[in-house]
């Protein structure tokens, strides 16, 4: 089987944390990120593979690096246009590959699923009914009637193929996001389980329901080059549209498999409070350092560290970011995508933004930006360096802090160690690697017309940047 991640979002369930330009799955809540936590658990079905949009290729890459994956399996998206163009896509690449007869498995980077022995016997089922053209999802046995999944309904009297304790099940329809009674009704049945967005079917059971259910689609996707040199002018003509609309209640083929794996989209703060309330395990660092008196029931989160006093309040959400801090009683928090979006329209760039950023080579935060001058601290991993570049219109200053440092200026080599410093005039090459063996920290002052990250010519990058 082939194992591809799909990561994408918005980000905005989970705001101030997690943003457009931060997303949920590359949050770490429990150790490790989202999608360093998928692909640990998706690595022993093959190899993995990341579908995702361009604008995260820098914290892809990341993430991949970290896991030793082969880049040449990461897939970029320009942009967005929901699950049944990415899809068709990852099919397209596939076509490439000659890989058309091959099992693929889809699953989304951000959800958490902690009975993994569960979830490769269900996948291992999945592979099973996929080889006889199937397209299979796997259930999750619903614990509440929960309004905000779709839900898959089965025929209970029609079994596909079992294997140990699961079985396969013919579907016979799938169901939007219910209303509370809908959901109980759901719930009360027996017959119908959350839509977790897992997705396992052979290539070319999948080409064949998009010729026959999406050919506009299709076809668009099937002029694409393999350098990917058309990508943008095909997708700008793409619909937007979910695979469940456009191919999954349309085909007959398909089967599901329901089963319990104490799985969990975390798509909201009450469902981070809950998971660290009942599972030790995860070690959720809310980072606070709380007191209270006359306060109950109440969670709080830090991205740095913080001392928190509460006094006489209750179900209160707290989180708190070094640029925003969110209040929210704990039962509301869905209205978060509501004051984003407000945000957004007052062109706030905290709605989609953070002050750091990661790269491929480690991060940054940006400690001040001025008219005149943009300050930042920069850490650089062990092993990591910054591309071979030059800026039009800045200069740079680099302080080491920590660390060791080569630093290459046009043709001249200098090793500097903290204390020293080092200018970098405008239209200058220059990079910076990290040749020690602990992270290299240095703080970059940069003065000049214009501060832009786009501002950058790139001559060499070890991570395939242009």
């Amino acid at each position: 089987m082939i194992p591809v991640i799909m990561s994408g979002g918005s980000g905005t369930r989970l705001w101030p944390v997690s943003r457009a330009s931060y997303p949920k799955q590359f949050c770490e809540f429990f150790d490790s990120s989202f999608l360093d936590i998928t692909i640990k658990r998706l690595k022993t079905l093959g190899e993995v593979n990341i579908l995702t949009v361009a604008s995260m290729k820098d914290l892809t890459t990341k993430s991949a690096l970290k896991e030793s994956l082969d880049l040449t399996n990461l897939i970029f998206e320009p942009f967005g246009k929901n699950t049944a163009p990415a899809i068709a896509l990852l099919c397209r690449v596939m076509e490439f590959k000659n890989k058309t007869n091959e099992v693929v498995g889809v699953f989304p980077a951000d959800h958490l699923i902690l009975d993994e022995e569960k979830f490769l016997q269900a996948v291992s089922l999945a592979d099973l009914c996929a080889q006889e053209n199937n397209i299979v999802t796997i259930g999750i046995q619903p614990t509440r009637p929960d309004t905000g999944y779709g839900y898959i309904e089965v025929q209970l009297d029609q079994v596909n193929l079992e294997k140990e304790d699961l079985k396969s099940y013919s579907v016979k329809a799938f169901h939007e996001k219910p209303t509370s009674d809908k959901a109980q009704f759901f719930m009360n049945e027996g017959r119908y389980y959350w839509n977790a967005g897992m997705f396992v079917f052979k290539v070319s059971t999948m080409i064949e329901s998009f010729k026959k259910h999406q050919p506009d689609l299709w076809s668009r996707l099937s002029e694409l080059q393999e350098d990917f040199s058309n990508i943008d002018q095909i997708y700008a003509n793409l619909e937007s549209e979910s695979i469940d609309y456009a191919i999954m209640e349309k085909v007959k083929n398909q089967v599901c498999i329901p089963c319990h794996l104490s799985w969990s989209d975390v798509g909201s703060w009450e469902e981070i409070a809950r998971l660290g309330d009942e599972i030790p395990d995860l070690k959720l660092d809310t980072g606070v350092s709380a007191f209270s008196k006359d306060a109950q029931n109440n969670f709080l989160y830090s991205i740095k560290n913080k001392v928190v006093g509460l006094v006489g309040v209750s179900d209160l959400i707290v989180v708190d970011t070094p640029d925003a801090l969110l209040v929210a009683k704990k039962g509301k928090s869905q209205g978060i995508k509501d004051i984003v979006a407000d945000m957004k329209s007052m062109q706030k760039q905290e709605a989609t933004r953070h002050p750091f950023e990661k790269r491929p080579w480690g991060t940054f935060e940006v400690l001040a930006d001025e008219k005149s001058f943009k300050a930042k601290t920069i850490t650089v991993d062990v092993g990591g360096q910054l591309s071979y570049q030059s800026h039009e219109k800045r200069s740079e200053h680099w302080v080491i802090v920590e660390g060791k440092a080569e630093i290459t200026l046009d043709d001249e080599i200098k090793q500097l160690t903290s204390g020293q410093s080092i200018g970098i005039p405008s239209n200058h090459k220059h990079r910076i690697k990290n040749v020690g063996s602990s992270p290299l920290v240095f703080v970059e002052v940069q003065t000049g017309e214009y501060f832009g990250e786009d501002d950058i010519t790139r001559y060499e990058d070890i991570y395939g940047r242009k």
